[in-house]
């Protein structure tokens, strides 16, 4: 028997052929809710996946099911990752986080970065599975060498963690946080140019680079992060006029409180 037909044998074993649908929830709720991991599309594209927005919608969720099912026993990698980020997180039907597991080191094993991704968050959050950072971390390493640069901030977060939920030794690290985010950052990843940026500005665990800090925030600033607008609004405040006010109405713009409350107090300063 080919190694394709012992993994369709397999999967045909551990996929049922109906699943147990969970609590009717409201569909604002249901758009509202982020779960643990990423589904591939989200983590591909950084937006909202078809997938996703099929099921929110979805009359008739056993068929969308039975849809995938055929999929995944044709040895789709990414629905794979896609079943068992919902069998993990329980979304769309009851979880089931040994089943989730499986599923999503069968897709990790085809090279889905995503998957990779989802064990990290499985065994961070210890959904299933005892909690172990040093599994995390290594799942999350594997993510980012396959293209997913959003496990770089997961990563940078691992090793700044101050309370540490799990019996395993794991050791705290701001300047591997740093190395990690610098390489989310120049990835591209939104969230890493944010903690570079302000690092660098304020000279934490790195030397202080207020040129360096400033191109960071801004890219950071320009991909959507409210922090990062609000950073560039407090430094230029007593700087550049100009430069505060644009930063300060685009963190507002972001939905900032800081930045409103600072709008406030400059009009009653006036």
């Amino acid at each position: 028997m080919s190694a394709a037909s012992n993994i369709h044998s397999l999967l045909a074993r551990l996929l049922p052929e109906h699943v147990v649908p969970v609590p009717a929830i409201p569909r604002r709720h249901l758009r509202a809710f982020a779960g643990v991991g990423l589904p591939t599309q989200w983590a591909l594209l950084g937006e909202r996946s078809a997938l996703v927005s099929r099921l929110d919608e979805a009359v008739d969720v056993q068929a969308i099911y039975s849809d995938l099912r055929h999929q995944a026993l044709q040895g789709n990698a990414a629905v794979l990752n896609d079943l068992g980020w919902i069998w993990l997180n329980g979304r769309y039907w009851r979880a089931d986080t040994a089943l989730a597991s499986h599923l999503l080191r069968m897709a990790a094993l085809q090279g889905n970065a995503a998957a990779w991704f989802n064990l990290g968050q499985q065994h961070y959050f210890g959904k299933g599975v005892a909690v172990c950072y040093a599994n995390a971390a290594e799942y999350y390493r594997h993510a980012f060498e396959r293209g997913l640069s959003h496990a770089a901030a997961a990563l940078g977060d691992l090793y700044e963690e101050e309370v540490c939920e799990t019996d395993q030794p794991w050791q705290v690290d701001p300047v591997q946080a740093y190395g990690w985010f610098l390489r989310g950052a120049q990835r591209g990843e939104a969230r890493c140019r944010f903690e570079v940026g302000y690092r660098q500005l304020h000279g934490l665990h790195v030397p202080a680079d207020i040129k360096a800090g400033l191109y960071w925030l801004e890219l950071a600033a320009g991909a959507g992060v409210m922090q990062a607008a609000e950073e560039l609004a407090v430094h230029f405040s007593r700087r550049d006029a100009s430069r505060y006010l644009a930063w300060r109405d685009q963190a507002i713009g972001l939905g900032s409180t800081l930045a409103l409350t600072m709008k406030l107090e400059d009009q009653v300063q006036t």
